[in-house]
Formats: structure tokens, sequence, C-alpha cells
């Protein structure tokens, strides 16, 4: 009986150790993996300079595309096959998210009837705050957004 105990204290120690070395194995090859691969997408200001919004490739001309980036929300635009705008992509006079019109070339507020150019400036509507501007820059094909207007 006492035969048997030892056997079974010493089958549960080496479970136990066992599943140790187990975790520590799986916890480094995670480790591992993060450290090679991180996530391209790091969204916060005070971190990051930069935010990566596409490869030119994926994003045509014409159309627009959203970004977060920490608190801001910028509504990023490909008006041609070299010019970028970023501005602000909330309202300053309600909130809402703003759209591109690729008809008009304008962006606008679909709760309100507010129009602004791609300088960010009112073309219409009852607001006269302009939308803060980011500045675009493209390196070996691949889009950036940061802070301050170009």
């Amino acid at each position: 009986m006492e035969i048997e105990r030892k056997i079974l204290r010493l089958g549960f120690t080496e479970l136990l150790l066992g599943s140790v070395i187990l975790l520590i194995i799986t916890v480094t090859v995670m480790a591992m993996v993060f450290y090679v691969n991180p996530s391209q997408n790091l969204d916060i200001p005070e971190v990051q300079p930069a935010i990566r919004v596409a490869r030119e490739a994926d994003f045509p001309v014409g159309s627009s595309r959203v970004r977060t980036w920490g608190d801001e929300v910028i509504l990023i635009v490909r008006l041609d096959s070299a010019r970028y705008f970023a501005l602000q992509a909330t309202s300053p006079a309600d909130g809402c998210i703003l759209r591109w019109d690729p008809e008009s070339s304008r962006i606008y507020s679909p709760c309100r009837y507010m129009v602004y150019d791609l300088r960010g400036d009112v073309v219409a509507g009852l607001s006269t705050q302009a939308l803060k501007r980011f500045a675009v820059s493209v390196r070996e094909g691949v889009i950036y957004v940061s802070e301050g207007a170009r």
C-alpha cells in the first residue's frame, strides 16, 4: 500500500513537472513569435510618429479610407496617382463621421449639411471651423499619415 502511494505521488510530481515545462516552452515560443512578427498597426500617436494606411496598389484612385489613430479619426483620400489628402474625419459641428464624394471632390457630413474641400475648409454649411489636416507620405509604395499639415 505504501509503495503504491509512492508510485502515485511520483506520477503526480512527474505530471506537474511536465506541465510546468510545457507551459514554459509555450510561453517562450509565443514570445518569440510576437517578437519576430509584431503587429503592424500600433495606433498610439505619442509612441508612433505615423500610421500605415495601405499600400498604394491597394488604394484605388478616387477612393478614401477612414483610420483611427489614438483619439483621432482620419479620412484619407487618394485624389489621383500622386496626390493624397488626410483630414479629420469627424465633423466639428456635430461629431458625425465625414464621407468622401468623388463626383464633386468634396467631403461632406451625412448628418447635417456640411461640405468641406480637400484643404479642410468649409464650402457650405453653418460652421466656419475648418478640419484638422494631417501630412501624408509615401515610402516604398506604402502610404503613411502623420501629424502636421503638408
